[in-house]
Formats: structure tokens, C-alpha cells, sequence
């Protein structure tokens, strides 16, 4: 079986649990798979950067799920905004003091203290932005959200890996990520459009092809920035993939590399009043 394929079925067998998380059941379910998303997500992030260093993990994979509980529950400062400005401006004296207390570590302390404050903001806070766009509207209209932005990412990754496959042609970063080209990362462009297009005449008219489609475009073209951010970090680690979790797409940071960067666009586009829900 192709990597294409595998990718594909791997999308499809989430559509089962992701629809009726969004759809059916209250918030609350969705924001807690979100949770475990992020904790197997920043779990992949930190190993990345503290090998085996287990307790290092642990703190970085708290760390990210206490600041994606802060996010969704202040939706960025838009409520309880002292709460959400505390939290900004503990991370980094909380990974400090974290190197502080472990003496062994000192000769990798700049290295893991520089993860430990990225690492939260990275995975929880972008992935924050997924439940805090899924409270907008109505419970359809959020749910809708959050499916349009998971077609943004994953349908461009999809178009990308045909058209690039397919296609060929020059490489898009060589020193990054040797597989890229420039027909793939137009098939991604369209493949984020395709998304965005399904999403307006199937299940929310009320983002209009008009604002969606830029969206799309701006939103697609930085899920492939995030994409390649992450492949200079798993090169820096010498590592080909985060983890094995999901067949055809490595780990779970694998899979959500350009949905963190995506996510993070529209729920900006939504606050600044480029996408409204009207």
C-alpha cells in the first residue's frame, strides 16, 4: 500500500471519532480529545529534545496541556484575561527554574529549558486555538469551524503528497525536507481551497467563498511553513518521523505540524472579523 493510501485510510478512520465528538457530544469531550492530542503531541515534542530524559518529558507534556487548558478556558484573554497573562508569563520562568533543580542536566540545560519554554506555546497554545474556535456560534457553526480548519491542513497535505508524487519537479527546501517540490505545495494550495469550498456548500454557508477562499490560500500556505518548521526540528534530532503512532503520517506531531500553524491563522482571521459566522 501506497504512503498516500495509508495516509487517506488513516484520515477516514478519524472521521468516526472526531465527527461525533464535534457534532454530537458536549464541548467539554471534544476539548478533553483535544487534551489527548496534545499531551501524545508534546510528548513526541520532547522527546525530540530530551531523549531520554523521561522526567524532562513529563514536565514539557504538563506544561503544554496546563497552557491548552489556559488558552481554551480564556479563548486567548477574550475572558478571564489576567488569567491568560499569568500563564504567558510563567512559562519561561517555570522551564528556568525547572533546569535549576536538575544539576545532572547542565550540559544540555540551554537545549531543554529553551524547549521546555517553546514547547507549550507550540503545541498547546496552537492547538488551544482548535477549542477556543469551537465555543464561536453555535454548537454547528464551531464544530463546522474546526472541521474547515482540519480540511485547510489535512486536505493540503493530501494534495500536496499527489501533486508532488505525481508531478515532481524542482525541490521546494532540499535542506529541509529532501521530498518537497513546488508542484506539491500548489497541489496543497488547492487541496486547502478544495476545503474550504466543500465546507461553504456543505455544512457552513456562512463563511462566503469570497473571504474563504484567501483564508485558505494564507491559512494553507503557512500549514506548509509549520510543516517545514517541524522537519528542521526532527533533522536537528536526527530523526525521520516524531513517532509511529499513525501509519503513513509517523507521529502524532507528524500529523499536526501544519495544523497548529493553520488552526492558528483562522482563529485569527475569526477574531479580527476577516471570517464571521453572520
Amino acid at each position: 500500500m501506497s504512503n498516500l493510501a495509508r495516509r487517506i485510510i488513516t484520515g477516514l478512520l478519524f472521521l468516526p471519532v472526531i465527527l461525533p465528538l464535534l457534532y454530537v457530544t458536549p464541548l467539554w469531550t471534544f476539548t478533553l480529545f483535544g487534551a489527548l492530542i496534545v499531551g501524545l503531541g508534546a510528548w513526541e515534542f520532547f522527546t525530540l529534545s530530551h531523549g531520554d530524559d523521561r522526567v524532562g518529558r513529563a514536565a514539557g507534556t504538563v506544561l503544554s496541556l496546563l497552557f491548552y487548558f489556559v488558552v481554551w478556558y480564556t479563548r486567548f484573554g477574550q475572558v478571564h484575561g489576567g488569567l491568560f497573562a499569568a500563564a504567558m508569563m510563567a512559562v519561561v520562568p517555570v522551564a528556568l527554574l525547572f533546569s535549576l533543580t536538575r544539576p545532572s542536566r547542565i550540559p544540555n540545560a540551554l537545549v531543554e529549558t529553551g524547549a521546555l519554554a517553546l514547547g507549550p506555546f507550540y503545541v498547546g497554545g496552537l492547538m488551544g486555538c482548535i477549542g477556543a474556535m469551537h465555543d464561536l456560534g453555535t454548537h454547528a457553526q464551531g464544530a463546522g469551524l474546526v472541521v474547515m480548519t482540519l480540511m485547510i491542513a489535512w486536505f493540503g497535505d493530501t494534495g500536496a503528497m499527489a501533486f508532488g508524487k505525481n508531478l515532481g519537479g524542482p525541490k521546494l527546501y532540499p535542506a529541509v525536507s529532501p521530498n518537497k517540490t513546488w508542484s506539491g505545495s500548489l497541489g496543497g494550495l488547492l487541496g486547502s481551497v478544495l476545503g474550504v469550498v466543500f465546507a461553504h456548500f456543505v455544512y457552513l454557508p456562512a463563511v462566503s467563498l469570497e473571504r474563504g477562499i484567501p483564508l485558505a490560500i494564507v491559512a494553507g500556505s503557512v500549514g506548509q511553513l509549520g510543516d517545514l518548521c517541524e522537519s528542521v526540528l526532527k533533522r536537528s534530532a536526527g530523526v525521520k518521523d516524531s513517532g509511529g503512532l499513525l501509519p503513513g503520517h509517523g507521529g502524532i506531531l507528524d500529523r499536526i505540524d501544519a495544523l497548529t500553524f493553520t488552526a492558528g491563522v483562522v482563529y485569527l482571521a475569526l477574531r479580527t472579523g476577516w471570517i464571521t459566522l453572520s
